[in-house]
């Protein structure tokens, strides 16, 4: 099973989805992938992803793996994402066009 991965806002409950995390032989984070094509090849997800450090700005935020022991905590966070599949999640060309308002 693939294990998602998200950049956390916690103070503004708000979770950018990342993609699948990917690991080297050696077990290092080298990066996310959506489908079959890293996250960084992906032009809406680069500019969701500076959009959201904009928005965030001065905020803590942490990256979270769907495995952690504390997943539970942020599951009910806003999800910006290509997967927007929640009615209180936002889809990354909804982020792009009007941001992450309620």
């Amino acid at each position: 099973m693939s294990v998602t991965s998200y950049l956390v806002c916690p103070s503004r409950q708000l979770a950018l989805g990342l993609g699948k995390r990917l690991r080297n032989s050696d077990g290092d984070l080298t990066g996310f992938a959506l489908n079959d094509r890293l996250t960084s090849d992906d032009v809406d997800m680069t500019q969701a992803l500076w959009k959201f450090l904009v928005d965030t700005a001065g905020e803590e935020l942490v990256v979270k793996f769907s495995d952690a022991a504390d997943y539970e905590e942020i599951a009910s966070h806003r999800e910006i994402s290509l997967w927007a599949d929640e009615d209180r999640d936002v889809s990354i060309a909804d982020y792009l066009r009007d941001g992450a308002q309620p």
